[in-house]
């Protein structure tokens, strides 16, 4: 009965700890995987009285394994989970799972035994062993309990594997649907910003618009909008107007029928030109032609732009009839006082010029009774009176080249532009003033470049320059003692440009004045009109050239000029 009794109760116990053992799910809800097992190995410690109890899990995403342990009163409480795990190494694994060992004591001194099994199928969430010193370790119930609790913590241990995954799921979803807010967010904050900055560009596109139109419709300016073709797209009002045309009558009409017929050709290549440089402005000069038939002279600035459908072509024109006609009347008017100026010259040279004429008409006459006498001998000599018949003629050319080149001074005309030696104005003026420097008792002396090129300017002009400075420095000599010489130079400068200086050994620029000399009027001779070197300035200037002086050491001046040339001398 005694028997019957112990067995009772080692039943009633044992269902008890089935019962704890069955509980422990319940209490797991929630837990992590350490904490499952921490918790069963504490009940079967307490359960079983064990001397150790040792759990190693599998880790699901490739990690180290998760290793506890638990041990009894007499262990060495100093034992870490890793020393176990490798002490009991050889036996954990698959193959030994739910065996019986005795082995070396991993937690202690002596000998142990030991049972292991799996959590989980075929160990695939870990292993659970425990040991103790007992002898009879583990009995039939120990194990059945074992197993129970083993096979509760692999499904605990799933359970919360599967839990953990989910909220790792959960959380990685929350993370990613958290991470696309904010991009969603960003991208709406980005959105509106694109909109809002959409918007005011569009604003500020309309305002230039309108800016823009308030020019083209109302400046006072004529504007053109013409396409690659020469096609007027669009002209404003006022444009039209000073035209004599309504708008509708220009667009689409080709531009160049508003334009002075000779001018068409030039306005044709600036375009081209314009068309070739995008963006860049060019300017130029023309004769538009009105409705009526008269003609204005605008200034055209114009600039190409690319647009969707080509390039346009932006023109504004400004009027600049008036003061064309400003300048030709300018002109008319230099023109006349420099021709007012040379007649005086000339009525000044009345003495050696006439002296200049008689020369070769003396000798003509001397001549001409030299030829008389050969021929009225009784044997007449005929060469010999061929001979001084030619020197007539030759006398008399040259008496005629001398009164042409005073009648060229003498004529008043418009400018005629044509190729010029300049080597040759030199010449011809210092036949002409020859004798001027000879009552002066003035030497002459020239350095001609013989490979001078020409220039493209008006002979008459040039001349009546020359004649202006030969005449300064002369008249600079009269009053000095010591040298009186006129040197005259011409030689190739550079950039294509040739230099002529003019030097004397006269009295020098005026102290303090020399940046006047040039100015209309100024003079330092009592009977002068202060104009000569003004109009030689304004001729070489208008020639594209430069006319400046300087003082000469220890006395004198020298006049320097400049012109472009355009072809060699001898083309």
């Amino acid at each position: 009965m005694e028997n019957t009794g112990d067995e009772i109760k080692r039943l009633q116990s044992c269902i008890n700890d089935l019962i704890s053992v069955l509980a422990l799910p319940a209490i797991w809800s929630g837990s992590e995987p350490s904490q499952i097992v921490g918790t069963l190995l504490d009940a079967l410690l307490a359960m079983l009285r064990l001397d150790f109890a040792y759990a190693r899990l599998t880790d699901s995403s490739d990690g180290p394994p998760i290793e506890v342990v638990r041990l009894g009163h007499r262990q060495h409480p100093s034992v870490q989970p890793q020393q176990v795990g490798q002490a009991l190494g050889r036996w954990l694994t698959g193959d030994q799972a739910a065996s019986h060992f005795v082995v070396p004591d991993p937690a202690g001194e002596g000998e142990v035994s030991i049972a292991s099994f799996s959590l989980g199928l075929q160990d695939e969430v870990g292993v659970l062993v425990a040991g103790s010193r007992r002898a009879d370790f583990p009995t039939d119930i120990e194990r059945l309990l074992l197993r129970v609790a083993a096979n509760q913590a692999g499904i605990g241990l799933q359970e919360a594997r599967r839990s953990g995954e989910q909220k790792r799921i959960g959380e990685a979803l929350e993370q990613r649907v958290a991470e696309r807010t904010t991009e969603l967010t960003r991208a709406n904050e980005n959105l509106r910003l694109e909109i809002a900055e959409r918007k005011r560009a569009e604003a500020q596109l309309r305002e230039s618009e309108e800016r823009w139109r308030d020019v083209f419709e109302n400046n006072p300016t004529m504007y053109f909008v013409v396409d690659a073709a020469g096609k007027v797209m669009a002209v404003n009002p006022f444009g039209a107007e000073q035209l004599g045309y309504n708008v509708d009558e220009l667009v689409g009409q080709p531009v160049l029928g508003v334009l002075y017929e000779s001018d068409r050709e030039a306005i044709q290549r600036n375009v081209a030109q314009c068309l070739k440089q995008i963006g860049q402005s060019m300017s130029w000069e023309l004769r538009k032609v009105r409705k009526g038939g008269s003609v204005i002279w605008v200034r055209e600035t114009a600039k190409a732009v690319l647009r969707v459908n080509g390039p346009i072509v932006l023109i504004a024109c400004e009027d600049i009839t008036e003061q064309k006609r400003a300048e030709e009347a300018l002109r008319q008017a230099q023109a006349d006082l420099a021709h007012v100026t040379r007649v005086t010259t000339m009525g000044e040279l009345t003495g050696s010029l006439a002296h200049e004429v008689n020369q070769p008409i003396a000798a003509a006459v001397t001549n001409a009774n030299t030829c008389l006498r050969w021929l009225a001998g009784d044997a007449p000599n005929i060469e010999e009176a061929r001979a001084a018949a030619m020197r007539i003629v030759k006398d008399g050319t040259r008496a005629a080249e001398i009164i042409s080149r005073i009648r060229l001074l003498f004529k008043k005309g418009t400018p005629e532009r044509e190729l010029v030696d300049v080597n040759e104005v030199i010449r011809e003026m210092i036949v002409l003033l020859r004798n001027e420097a000879t009552r002066g008792s003035i030497s002459v002396r020239t350095e001609l470049a013989a490979d001078l090129p020409q220039v493209m300017g008006d002979r008459v002009q040039l001349q009546q320059g020359m004649m202006n400075l030969f005449m300064n420095s002369i008249d600079a000599m009269k009053d000095v003692d010591g040298t009186r010489e006129l040197a005259i130079k011409s030689q190739r400068a550079e950039n294509e440009q040739l230099m002529v200086s003019v030097s004397d050994t006269g009295v020098g620029l005026p102290a303090q004045q020399t940046d006047q000399i040039f100015n209309a009027f100024f003079t330092t001779k009592l009977h002068g009109t202060g104009m000569g070197l003004s109009i030689s300035r304004s001729i070489v200037e208008s020639h594209g050239g430069r006319l400046w002086a300087a003082n000469n050491s220890p006395r004198g001046a020298s006049f320097y000029l400049t012109l472009p040339t355009k072809v060699e001398a001898h083309e």
